[in-house]
């Protein structure tokens, strides 16, 4: 038996109830933050415009209920009920599957309260990336300028690189253009996220933790914003470069760790932010004791970025311009004390209290080293000023890394906890009407 999952069998025995009372406090104190930020958020929209309705999310509180929540509701039980002993006893390669097939349907009915326009409709907006794919022409010119006429792309693109305008573009070419196959690739790829997870959390710390794992990747309130918000590409590509470089260290193919860089690399292009990543690559690498792998990911890294410097795009110009951007337009009525508590309290939502119960749990979680990993990025990011909000869906490439501490629950706990994740989902999605 390995050492993580000996201690966690230690950790199954210890008394219930000493579990139950500090469970309930966590909770009291997670429900406290959320409520106090939610009235200190209203009585800063008083003073200043940041445009953040329901706070701490991004949207504007409105109750609605109907047959799809009924929908949504049967998803959850089901996964509460058959996740964790499923997740135990089928075969790794169908968890794998289903795990991801799971994440999923519970996004999709989650987006469903909404009616079906709401799986594409927040990627048609005038802000998104899809009101700029017809500007690309010919990429190569498209990248050239692309820093020079960023402030007449939608407002999305101006806060990101050139990247997902040109995935957008790329299925277009193909024949799968508009929003219906945006939607499905940004689904397919934030759900896909969960089994890349599995397999770096089994590399790191056993199967026997990755299973455990398996049901709160696919019951979390984070999959609001899988159906759907381009951060859940990210995600997706994020937990896949992470995903390939934990293979290559554990099987010492070099391959496997250059195909993690090129992927980490592409992500790179995505978003600006995702170089906040960068702690939870090391971590991968320390836990496998080798640096060798995060040097070949590092090539890959580096092969993507000489592309884009060959077609005409400068990582650091187009971020110069991003920040510029986004100082001169809503941040600017957005006060970074007050957000760098507020985005705390979103990113409490997103994960859940569960994964709240769990970090408290964090120095004797199989795979910690990810999740303090995870949790060095969102410091970062929340300090850099350029986090002013929204981080429900800008900081979705975190999320499954810090999850991770759900695989702390043993089967007596894990349904009850799963049900306070699909609970806490279900309130969020059918009490405020988010824009993703």
């Amino acid at each position: 038996m390995r050492l993580d999952d000996a201690r966690h069998e230690i950790e199954i025995q210890l008394e219930p109830a000493r579990f139950a009372r500090r469970d309930a406090t966590v909770v009291f104190v997670w429900t406290v933050l959320i409520a106090g930020v939610s009235v200190g958020g209203r009585i800063i929209n008083e003073s200043f415009a940041t445009n953040v309705l329901a706070p701490p999310l991004f949207g504007r509180f409105d109750i609605r209920f109907g047959p799809a929540t009924l929908i949504a509701a049967a998803v959850g039980v089901i996964v509460v009920l058959w996740g964790p002993r499923g997740a135990a006893t089928i075969p790794w390669r169908v968890l794998l599957v289903v795990t991801t097939a799971g994440a999923a349907v519970w996004a999709v009915s989650l987006a469903l309260l909404d009616g079906i326009d709401a799986l594409s409709a927040p990627l048609t907006g005038p802000h998104e990336y899809l009101a700029s794919v017809g500007r690309v022409g010919a990429p190569g010119v498209f990248l050239e300028s692309f820093v020079d006429r960023l402030e007449t792309f939608s407002l999305h693109v101006q806060g990101h690189p050139p990247g997902m305008v040109l995935t957008f573009w790329g299925l277009a070419r193909v024949g799968l253009g508009g929003a219906g196959w945006a939607t499905v690739l940004v689904i397919a790829s934030g759900a896909s996220a969960s089994a890349a997870l599995l397999l770096v959390v089994k590399s790191t710390a056993g199967e026997f933790t990755a299973r455990n794992l398996a049901p709160f990747l696919v019951l979390s309130p984070a999959a609001i914003w899988i159906a759907t918000s381009a951060d859940a590409f990210f995600m997706g590509v994020g937990a896949w470069g992470m995903a390939l470089l934990a293979l290559g260290a554990q099987r010492r193919s070099d391959y496997l760790a250059l195909a993690g860089g090129v992927v980490l690399g592409l992500l790179l292009f995505l978003s600006y932010g995702a170089v906040a990543l960068g702690p939870v690559a090391l971590a991968v690498a320390w836990v496998h004791g080798s640096l060798r792998p995060l040097l070949f990911a590092l090539a890959g890294v580096l092969v993507v970025t000489l592309l884009f410097v060959a077609g005409g795009f400068w990582w650091f110009d187009g971020l110069s311009g991003s920040v510029a951007r986004y100082e001169a337009g809503v941040s600017s009525q957005r006060p970074l004390a007050w957000f760098a508590l507020a985005n705390l309290g979103a990113l409490a939502l997103v994960l859940g209290p569960a994964t709240t119960i769990g970090l408290t749990r964090l120095r004797q979680a199989p795979a910690a080293a990810l999740t303090w990993a995870a949790l060095a990025g969102v410091l970062a990011a929340n300090l850099s000023s350029l986090s002013k909000g929204e981080v429900e869906r800008i900081w979705m490439i975190f999320v499954p890394w810090i999850l991770v501490v759900c695989a702390t629950f043993d089967l007596r706990r894990a349904r009850g906890m799963l049900a306070l994740q699909g609970l806490v989902a279900l309130a969020i999605q059918s009490g405020v009407r988010t824009p993703w």
